[in-house]
């Protein structure tokens, strides 16, 4: 009992001694290392004369205080670009992955709900002979490594690129949308749109595949997913590498 009347006495006259000297005070706050009246009343100083309004209007009227609506979360926000180019697209006629989208795009599991949105950026080089057919770029959700076990979100048009070409540039660019998450695993809404850029024959000039424009109804929500974008060539003997591919969460 003596132990706690002292201590009770000794915060008194630390209470007194620190109402005659503020200086006291930002000693103490430092001390403790905690944000206390004196610091409080030094940042609040150098708030903008708005903010100071809005702060004393919520301290005198709790109940119009400023609420978050919604907070929400991303379990991801960018991956990491590969430390080499991917495995090139070379087979005739067959649709092939540019990527793994389990390792290098994924999305995670619950990571997908309505409203939110990914941007896909990816790119690489193009080399192409004089008979060199034609593209068919398609981005799909999924994580297969085989293309046509991933959802479709609506291939290009078949449209043929420059011929002749070696180490040519390439660029592709998609963003999926999620409108509704559904009541099922596999009932989440989500569309898409994107294109591709090849070089053109001139230096000034390319060659624009655009892509998407589906609206897939059994995307999985509760699950890993992924981006992923594949190739289609007509024709043998061109080859397609991807150098990057870059998911970023808009939201």
């Amino acid at each position: 009992m003596i132990e706690i009347m002292d201590t009770m006495e000794k915060a008194q006259r630390e209470a007194e001694l620190c109402a005659r000297d503020p200086e006291r005070v930002a000693l103490r706050e430092a001390e403790l290392g905690v944000f206390g009246p004196y610091f409080r009343m030094v940042y609040g100083g150098r708030a903008k004369a708005s903010v100071k309004r809005h702060l004393e209007r919520s301290r005198r009227e709790p109940w119009k205080s400023i609420y978050m609506t919604r907070q929400g979360f991303a379990g991801m926000d960018v991956n990491d670009a590969p430390p080499t180019v991917f495995t090139a697209v070379t087979a005739s006629a067959t649709e092939t992955n540019l990527w793994d989208p389990s390792i290098w795009t994924p999305i995670p599991a619950n990571d997908m709900r309505s409203g939110k949105a990914y941007m896909l950026t990816f790119g690489g080089i193009q080399t192409s002979t004089g008979t060199q057919g034609v593209l068919t770029w398609t981005p799909r959700v999924g994580q297969s490594g085989t293309p046509a076990s991933n959802i479709t979100l609506g291939a290009s048009n078949a449209t043929a690129p420059a011929a002749s070409l070696t180490n040519a540039p390439w660029h592709g660019q998609l963003v999926l949308v999620i409108r509704t998450i559904g009541l099922a695993a596999g009932g989440a809404t989500g569309t898409g749109t994107g294109y591709v850029i090849t070089q053109g024959a001139a230096a000034a000039t390319g060659i624009v595949y655009v892509m998407g424009g589906s609206i897939p109804t059994t995307l999985q929500s509760t699950a890993a997913s992924g981006l992923i974008v594949s190739l289609t060539i007509s024709v043998a003997s061109q080859s397609y590498s991807c150098a990057y591919a870059l998911l970023q969460s808009m939201n």
